[in-house]
């Protein structure tokens, strides 16, 4: 074998093996400069200039266009407060409270992030329009049966996840300002 055939093959196969680690890289879900706070995670630089790489790959890929550093924040949470993956047969409860911001919103996404189709078509449930207790809190239910209340459906029975958009928030420029507390828990009241 020649030394240059040797060199084309040891090149193809880097390109190959760094191609192949990209994408199982990008098939990880969210970015890599993410902040986990109970069972959402955060990533408060998705949509700034100085984005890690794979953050910026993987929206480039999915066409996502993020909240800016001084628009808002995005949680995203794929598991329960027991840290179980979120599940279609099961109801969850999200409250009482949610951080700070004017206005949020709280949709249920597949793992591309889109909307899942249910037959009641409610994709997304607002802070201005939610029920709340007295004292200013509430309770959210998630399930794929109809719930009274506040409750958002479940279509499919497919992966999900819970996305909680914060937006003009004063938090949005440090996810560090976030204390645990303020985020809204994410309860498993059961399963069929």
């Amino acid at each position: 074998m020649t030394s240059l055939l040797r060199v084309f093959l040891i090149a193809a196969f880097g390109l190959a093996l760094g191609l192949w680690s990209a994408e199982q890289s990008l098939l990880g879900g969210g970015p890599f400069d993410s902040t986990p706070l109970g069972p959402w995670n955060i990533a408060a630089k998705a949509g700034a200039l100085d984005a890690d790489p794979y953050t910026r790959a993987s929206l480039a890929r999915s066409g996502e266009i993020p909240l800016a550093l001084g628009e808002g924040l995005q949680l995203v949470a794929r598991v329960d407060d027991s840290r179980r993956k979120l599940s279609a047969r099961c109801v969850y409860k999200v409250g009482p409270h949610a951080p700070a911001a004017r206005y949020w919103t709280l949709e249920l996404a597949d793992s591309d992030g889109f909307p899942i189709d249910n037959p009641s078509q409610r994709y997304v449930l607002r802070s201005s329009e939610i029920l709340r207790d007295g004292d200013g809190g509430f309770s959210i239910y998630v399930s794929a049966a109809a719930h009274a209340g506040n409750w958002l459906p479940i279509g499919a029975d497919k992966p999900f996840a819970l996305i909680l958009r914060l937006y003009d928030s004063p938090l949005s420029a440090t996810v560090g300002g976030i204390d645990k507390v303020a985020a809204p828990l994410l309860h498993n009241e059961g399963c069929q």
